[in-house]
């Protein structure tokens, strides 16, 4: 058992990697319902990455330290990538393969934005480099306090309107006919995913595949209605993130492996297996 010390060092970890899965997990749920695309997610469509390109903007151009960002300059990215993943969408009636390649190169555009970073060689590369890990290791405890207080309230908001994702779910047409405003339903959804990015990205830096991974094994589990999903789905991802933590601790001990890059490994091998799947089927 972890002594006095121990435990204050290690339970604002435990928050985080825990806030951390529940929110990405439950922003993937929402977007694959809302977007009818199993391979939804809120890093392969980009909207992560909007949270990354406008911390790493702030801190490149003027200079704010990445780690002092607010939740708000996150969020401002998040709803610019959503603004434009909507907008291009809709030309090609918000076909599932133009917005995961458009999410893939607005993803590709934020890569550039970040070689450009570190090839100044300032103290700044190596904040960056270890801010895209997507650690808990420098999170203090007010910041994880912060973040599992927003993202249950989130949540909670989410899971209390899972009526409107079961409609949703059933086709927009549908929905109208049952007297959902389905515009104004689908915006604060996609508000609320943005949000749950933003907070994220914003405490431990940018985590991947939770929000693909997640969904997907609560699915396997049964859970298919829209709050079972939900739940179940945050379960898991919360469970993720808290495993791929501790193993980041102990397989290297003393040194240490960030939460984002063992998810990373997990999701990418379990992203080609579903490729395989569809391309066998």
């Amino acid at each position: 058992m972890p002594d006095t010390f121990s435990w204050a060092i290690r339970w604002p970890r435990f928050v985080t990697a825990l806030a951390a899965g529940i929110a990405l997990a439950s922003a993937g749920t929402v977007l694959q319902r809302l977007v009818y695309n199993p391979l939804a997610s809120p890093d392969i469509l980009g909207i992560s990455a909007g949270a990354t390109f406008a911390l790493i903007a702030t801190s490149v151009f003027l200079g704010v330290n990445i780690f002092a960002s607010g939740a708000l300059i996150a969020f401002s990215g998040s709803m610019v990538v959503l603004a434009l993943l909507l907008l291009l969408g809709r030309k090609n009636q918000f076909s599932p393969a133009s917005m995961i390649m458009t999410g893939i190169a607005i993803s590709a555009l934020i890569e550039s934005l970040v070689q450009f970073s570190l090839a100044k060689g300032t103290q700044d590369s190596y904040t960056i480099i270890s801010w895209l890990a997507g650690s808990t290791y420098r999170v203090t405890a007010d910041a994880a306090l912060t973040l599992a207080f927003s993202v249950m309230l989130i949540f909670s908001l989410i899971v209390s309107v899972s009526r409107w994702l079961t409609l949703l779910s059933a086709g927009r047409q549908f929905a109208a006919a049952r007297g959902l405003n389905v515009q104004r339903c689908s915006i604060i959804l996609l508000c609320a995913v943005a949000l749950l990015c933003a907070l994220v990205t914003t405490t431990m830096g940018p985590v991947a595949f939770i929000g693909l991974l997640a969904p997907h094994i609560a699915v396997m589990l049964g859970a298919k209605q829209a709050r079972a999903q939900l739940i179940v789905a945050a379960l898991c991802g919360g469970l993720l993130m808290l495993i791929a933590d501790w193993l980041g601790q102990i397989l290297l001990f003393p040194m240490q492996i960030a939460a984002g890059t063992l998810v990373s490994i997990i999701g990418g091998g379990y992203f080609l297996i579903l490729l395989i799947r569809g391309q066998k089927y």
